[in-house]
This record gives structure tokens, C-alpha cells and sequence, in this order.
């Protein structure tokens, strides 16, 4: 697991740079007592559930300096990238069928309303309501409220699904106080801020990496064609960037070995299958699974520290499942999950595409916002 500690430091270190504390910040028994029943806003997710993948770069070959060299490097991006790409952006669309937002958030609203408690008389934080917000442009954390969000992105081979939900409290009357003791006068990013805040991270069973058999390899090839191919049917024209991206594919995917761009292909319908039933049976289990971790989070005072490495286990879920919390690190206090056989290999791409129906309607939202102004 330590691969995957560091890829989540990874994930955070553009915006914690200079900042000695991890990202998770636990309430204290005061602000637990104060906040008490509490209403949560789920921020709904815009981008559905996007295809990660590697998008290469032909600087890294060599190629010549000055203006002729950054024309070539741009040709030879725009053929090594065009296919990974389109295809990207298809598996997203077809995602989008059986999975669109509105399930999605659906989903995730529905698991932490089955959390509000029916007698509001408990100690601690409760959830008194859960309600949702569309919030596309960046904007002030409602106060005294739960904000909550979520993620959806599926590897470069398309074996996992990775679903990331932060969680965040404000509130100008129980404001953050940090519990760590500076040499100096505390950094700027310790002096304001939300008082709650963490991370809780979910992996999805491992689809099986399908053997290469003469059979799936024409399969493959078949798949590329079909890929390339406009909107009449119609194979790329001789000489034409798509033509050379093509045929470059072409050509690997009958070298007899499978790449992870080529794997998820296949991998792709296997989330698609009878209506989307494995996609939506891991979102609704990782929903599930951070909505009551998030309550019991806000409920605990342990603080993070930054010194250490690796995780604590938490719980061993029946089907071997686990529940860890990050030990170290900046991420140090978050929650991570994990199948019972966590592949290291799990990789998920340097871009990522989303569907176009999903950025359609950003753009449909966006404009009737302006409108309304």
C-alpha cells in the first residue's frame, strides 16, 4: 500500500506546499459539543465518472530545439495522443449511459440522509438534513454546514474505479484553532480555513486482466478501426495525422503484447454490462462505506501528525475489504479502501476525458447562470 500513500501525496502537494501539517484537520471535543446537530450539503459532481490515460510527450525523445522543433513536437503529440484520447473520451460517454450524475448523486445524497438519525438526541455530531448544492463556479463554503464531494475516476487499464469524497465544516462561530505548536508564528494556511476537513478514498475490486489470445487480438484491432472511423464510417485518409495515429496503434496492438491503454479497452464493457450493474454496485458500496466513516471521523480528536509512513489498519470489512488511515505524510488522517488483494500496478494516467454529454450540460448551466445575472 505504500505506492498508494504516495500517489495521494502526490494529489495534495501543489496546494499544501510550505505547509508542515497534514491536510486532514479533526475537530476537539469543544467544537464536536458545539456543532451537534448538524446539516450536510452534498456538492454535486458536474463531471461523472472520467477515463483516465497516459498522455505522452514527444520532448522526452529528443526532439530538436527552436520553432521547427516545437512544430514537430506538436505533430508527433497530436498522433501518439490522438487515439488514447478518443477513446478516453468514448469509454466516458458510454459510462455516462448507465452512470450520469444525477445517479451519482443520487447516490451519495442518499447514503448520508440513511445516517440522519430519527431521535436527534445523541452526544456528538449528528446529521440533522442532507440537502445538495449545484456550485460549478468556486465559492464560499456554506457556514455551519457539512460540505461534502466527490470524484469518480477510472484507471488507465480500466481494472479500478477510484472514488475520492472530502468532507469540510466552517463556520464563523466554532472557527478552526490548530492543535500543533509552531517554533515560530504559525504558518498562514493554520490561521483560517475550514474547521473540519479530510479525505476518504475507495478503490474498487480488480477486474481480471484478460489473457491475449489470437481471437481477442483481432478483437482489438477491430476495436481501433471501429475507433478511428468518422461519422460516415469512414476510415482516416491516407497521409492525415488520424491515418498515422492509427496505423501506430495498429501496429501495437499486434505485437502480442497488452498495453494499458489497449486492456482497457476490453475492460471498459465489462463495467457497461447489464446496465451498468458492477459500476453502480461499487459507487453505491463506496458511498455507503465514506458516509459512515465521515461520521465517525467527526466524532474523533486524534490529530494527524506529519512524521511517519504508512497506515493504520482500521477495519476488515467480511469479503477481506479493508479500511485504513493514512500514518504520515500529508495525507496523514485520511481514510483509505481497499480490496482484500490491492494490486501496486493500479495506475491511473496522467489526463483524464469526460463525457460529452456531461460537459454539455456544464456548458448549458454556465449559460443560464450568465443569463440569470
Amino acid at each position: 500500500m505504500r505506492i498508494l500513500i504516495a500517489a495521494l501525496g502526490a494529489m495534495s502537494l501543489a496546494a499544501c506546499a510550505g505547509t508542515p501539517v497534514p491536510q486532514a484537520r479533526p475537530l476537539n471535543t469543544d467544537q464536536i459539543a458545539a456543532m451537534g446537530s448538524t446539516r450536510v450539503v452534498v456538492v454535486e459532481n458536474d463531471y461523472g465518472v472520467g477515463k483516465t490515460w497516459f498522455m505522452q510527450n514527444s520532448s522526452a525523445a529528443g526532439a530538436p530545439y527552436g520553432l521547427v522543433g516545437a512544430l514537430v513536437s506538436a505533430g508527433l503529440d497530436a498522433m501518439m495522443n490522438y487515439g488514447p484520447s478518443k477513446r478516453a473520451s468514448q469509454a466516458a460517454d458510454e459510462i455516462a449511459v448507465v452512470m450520469p450524475v444525477d445517479t451519482l448523486n443520487a447516490s451519495l445524497t442518499g447514503s448520508l440522509l440513511a445516517l440522519v438519525p430519527v431521535d436527534d438526541s445523541g452526544a456528538g455530531v449528528t446529521f440533522s438534513e442532507v440537502t445538495s448544492v449545484q456550485r460549478l463556479a468556486p465559492a464560499t463554503p456554506e457556514d455551519d454546514a457539512i460540505e461534502v464531494a466527490a470524484t469518480y475516476w477510472l484507471s488507465e487499464d480500466a481494472t479500478t474505479l477510484m472514488i475520492t469524497i472530502t468532507a469540510s465544516y466552517s463556520s464563523e462561530e466554532i472557527p478552526y484553532v490548530t492543535p500543533y505548536t509552531f517554533e515560530d508564528s504559525p504558518p498562514k494556511a493554520e490561521l483560517s480555513g475550514p474547521t473540519y476537513r479530510n479525505t476518504f478514498v475507495y478503490y474498487s475490486a480488480h477486474l481480471p486482466v484478460p489473457e491475449l489470445t489470437p481471437e481477442l487480438q483481432q478483437e482489438l484491432i477491430a476495436s481501433i478501426e471501429n475507433s478511428a472511423r468518422d461519422e460516415s464510417g469512414a476510415l482516416p485518409a491516407e497521409g492525415t495525422d488520424e491515418y498515422r495515429a492509427m496505423t501506430r496503434e495498429l501496429e501495437e496492438a499486434r505485437d502480442n503484447k497488452l498495453t494499458r491503454a489497449e486492456i482497457s479497452i476490453f475492460l471498459t464493457r465489462e463495467w457497461l454490462k447489464d446496465d451498468g450493474r458492477l459500476i453502480r454496485a461499487e459507487v453505491d458500496n463506496a458511498h455507503a462505506l465514506a458516509s459512515r466513516y465521515l461520521l465517525l471521523d467527526l466524532n474523533q480528536t486524534a490529530v494527524p501528525t506529519f512524521e511517519g509512513e504508512g497506515q493504520e489498519l482500521v477495519e476488515t470489512l467480511p469479503d477481506g475489504r479493508t479500511v485504513s488511515r493514512i500514518s504520515g505524510g500529508l495525507m496523514a488522517g485520511s481514510y483509505v479502501s481497499a480490496p482484500a488483494e490491492f494490486s501496486p500496478h493500479v495506475a491511473f494516467g496522467n489526463a483524464i476525458n469526460h463525457a460529452r454529454v456531461h460537459l454539455e450540460r456544464m456548458k448549458t448551466l454556465r449559460d443560464a447562470a450568465r443569463s440569470a445575472r
